[in-house]
């Protein structure tokens, strides 16, 4: 392993680069991973109602849209490791800024300047979307995609409980801003360890065929790749809206702040085993009945948490199923995506639809508050997985039976 890093660079199919790869992708963003912490951050000590907190999340997720979308049309223009280290700079620095601008806000004005706080969080969800998106594209130019995305949830669900665990003591050691402070030493982190991965070009396939423009947009304009960009995205939606309020629906059963931290904390390791489920069986046992426990498990998480005398023991066990489903799922229908088209195009197009729906899924969420009870909200959560499971299956249906063609022309007898 050390020879790796004395010539400086790591080999396209080394583990590390999977590793690293992934970690970078996931900083864009990193928030996700830890949103209720945000969540309850901005609501609490920061100043501002649970509705805004949900709508500057939201806000943040927006940008990322609009940076994972600029990224589809510079994928393959750029060389990708100058322009993610230049996006990733820029983010660190928006993140550690808004911190001394929201306490600049309150020393002048007495309170947290809420449109502040929206236009700058944008800002840097646009940079963060930007590294983002070109992360997608990079990680489905690796030689096996279930394993890339895969690891991509792992990372996302192991830094998520880790940091939901700490972000208390952080909170109390360093400010309400804690969560800021993380996010930015994420970001820093990557940019230590992105000089150690391959200069892997966009420009080819993993076949170094050259890629034209027909064979690039085939897929991203068919009919089945528009269902399953259509199920991503209401997935999101449904997912990130209960992650964005679990704590405050934790809290609103009277749980401890210090729990509910616990709680997520922990209920978040099975995440990593979701995430882990993908790397390990890869494709050998086909997706779609691992995709269809996945969302059985999401809607029973939901209707779980919408009990009116919502325990401790209901609120840890619907995490559990939440947490442990839905990597598994979105790590599933992101190698279906790779599989469909190996530019990577279609991939960073997923990035974008993945943006929306994770977006999307607060405001949404806010909008169905009231007086803080959380069952309508719930409830269309609900409505919404049983939408994304009627839009993914078609397209991972035909997926599954032209890989069965395919594996025996591969494998002759």
């Amino acid at each position: 392993m050390l020879k790796y890093f004395i010539s400086n660079k790591l080999p396209a199919g080394h583990p590390l680069t999977y590793l690293f790869l992934a970690f970078i992708t996931m900083v864009g963003l990193s928030y996700i991973n830890f949103m209720p912490g945000f969540v309850n951050a901005l609501a609490g000590n920061i100043g501002f109602n649970e509705a805004e907190a949900g709508q500057i999340v939201a806000l943040n997720g927006y940008g990322g849209l609009i940076g994972s979308t600029i990224a589809i049309f510079l994928v393959r223009r750029i060389q990708w490791q100058p322009a993610m280290f230049l996006f990733l700079v820029l983010l660190s620095a928006i993140d550690l800024s808004t911190i001394w601008l929201s306490e600049l806000s309150v020393s002048t004005t007495g309170s947290s300047n809420y449109t502040l706080m929206l236009g700058w969080r944008f800002l840097a969800g646009t940079f963060g979307g930007l590294s983002l998106g070109i992360g997608f594209a990079v990680l489905a130019r690796l030689n096996n995609p279930d394993r890339a995305f895969g690891t991509l949830l792992f990372i996302q669900f192991s830094i998520g409980s880790i940091v939901m665990y700490f972000l208390p003591e952080l909170e109390a050691q360093l400010s309400a801003y804690a969560v800021f402070y993380v996010m930015a030493a994420f970001v820093l982190m990557s940019l230590a360890i992105l000089p150690f991965l391959p200069a892997l070009s966009l420009k080819y396939s993993t076949s170094n065929q050259p890629i034209s423009d027909h064979t690039a947009s085939f897929s991203g304009t068919s009919h089945n790749a528009l269902l399953l960009m259509l199920a991503i995205i209401t997935y999101q939606i449904a997912a990130s809206a209960i992650w964005a309020y679990v704590g405050l629906i934790g809290l609103g059963a009277n749980i401890s702040n210090d729990d509910v931290s616990m709680y997520i904390a922990t209920t978040g390791l099975l995440g990593v085993l979701g995430a882990m489920l993908p790397v390990i069986s890869g494709n050998r046992y086909g997706r779609l009945y691992w995709i269809m426990a996945g969302i059985g498990m999401s809607m029973v998480s939901a209707i779980m948490l919408s009990a009116s005398q919502l325990t401790p023991l209901l609120y840890v066990i619907a995490m559990s199923l939440l947490f442990f489903s839905w990597p598994a799922i979105q790590s599933y229908l992101l190698a279906v995506t790779a599989e469909q088209d190996t530019s990577g195009k279609l991939s960073t197009i997923a990035a974008v639809v993945s943006s929306i729906g994770l977006a999307s899924g607060p405001l949404i969420a806010s909008g169905f508050l009231n007086s803080e009870n959380f069952s309508l909200m719930l409830y269309v959560c609900i409505a919404i997985f049983v939408l994304s499971f009627i839009l993914l299956l078609k397209p991972v249906q035909a997926q599954e039976q032209e890989r069965s063609i395919k594996l025996p022309a591969q494998y002759p007898s």
